[in-house]
């Protein structure tokens, strides 16, 4: 009755079935027929097709419930060994976006490794929906990732650091002439003097008429970028979409479109008087960096050790 429930499970991870065939890298049609004999041979559908993107049936709720609870007996078995033989090599994967494994992270498992210099940290890059994945499958033992609230009964976690997100707009736009009051200098940014209350936040109804430099969809701050224009009343243009958040940054600074910016770039890139920086009146543009790990799966020593390590690096803010 189990038969073929990876390709069950590929289709409810992706909620497509064309994404699922393609990971699975097998025809669409040949999938939808494989998914429709096991809905056939237990006699009852496992999802409703009906619903964009596709949703569980209560049938199909179990049925994946059941997947997974063959897959955590699965890997426990394999994590136990692969733990054992970790325990020696004392080695630990961590995942995150393209920022923290460039600027953050690099140098945490650089002071890891001088302090316990028996320890070796391994650092994955990938989008925010693969991080999850990896998390999940058991490619790494840990992610650094913003805060989720659809994943916290699926994983430990706890919060590492406070962020914030900033508009950058290019120094060229007219906008800027009227709006000097609430400018803050790069300087300001990346000593902090930023938080202080003397400095105004801004509208962004200010910027409706301006392109946008957003990230792509599924980016935690795509659908915080949108949900922040939507609560000052407008639609922005989207002039681009982009992976990354410092790819978004760059572009901002050769003029071609206004972008949501984490504060920390501050405290790693050059100074610039390319951009004026804002900050912005909605409560999205503050949240928790989490560090999540499986609850299912038990960390080895220097899983624990880092953990241990990394809360007393923890940054008040981003």
């Amino acid at each position: 009755m189990l038969k073929n429930m990876e390709y069950v499970y590929a289709v409810y991870l992706n909620k497509s079935f064309s994404k699922a065939a393609g990971e699975l890298y097998i025809s669409q049609p040949a999938l939808s027929a494989t998914i429709k004999k096991v809905e056939e041979e237990i006699g009852l559908p496992i999802f409703d097709r009906s619903s964009n993107p596709i949703q569980l049936t209560k049938a199909g709720e179990y049925y994946i419930e059941s997947i997974e609870t063959i897959m955590n007996i699965e890997k426990e078995m394999r994590s136990y060994f692969n733990h054992l033989a970790e325990d020696n090599q004392g080695t630990i994967s961590v995942g995150g976006a393209s920022f923290f494994c460039t600027h953050i992270l690099p140098k945490i498992a650089q002071e890891f490794k001088e302090e316990y210099p028996d320890y070796k940290v391994n650092l994955l890059e990938a989008n925010a929906d693969d991080l999850i994945k990896c998390l999940r499958t058991g490619i790494v033992d840990m992610i650094i990732d913003v805060e989720k609230k659809d994943i916290s009964k699926m994983f430990d976690s706890f919060v590492w650091a406070e962020e914030h997100i900033l508009l950058a707009v290019p120094s060229s736009y007219e906008i800027n002439n009227k709006l000097r009051n609430y400018q803050i200098t790069f300087q300001n940014i990346a000593n902090g003097n930023y938080l202080s209350e003397r400095y105004p936040k801004i509208n962004l109804k200010e910027f409706q008429k301006e392109d946008f430099l957003l990230l792509k969809k599924g980016n935690d701050l795509n659908q915080r970028s949108l949900k922040m224009c939507r609560n000052a009343g407008f639609t922005p243009t989207i002039s681009m979409y982009l992976d990354q958040m410092l790819t978004s940054y760059y572009i901002a600074s050769n003029e071609k479109g206004i972008a949501f910016v984490r504060a920390s770039v501050t405290h790693y890139l050059e100074a610039t008087n390319k951009l004026c920086f804002y900050k912005i009146d909605d409560d999205n543009a503050r949240q928790n960096i989490m560090l999540y790990y499986k609850k299912t799966q038990p960390l080895p020593k220097v899983g624990t050790d880092f953990i241990s390590f990394i809360k007393e690096k923890k940054i008040d803010h981003l």
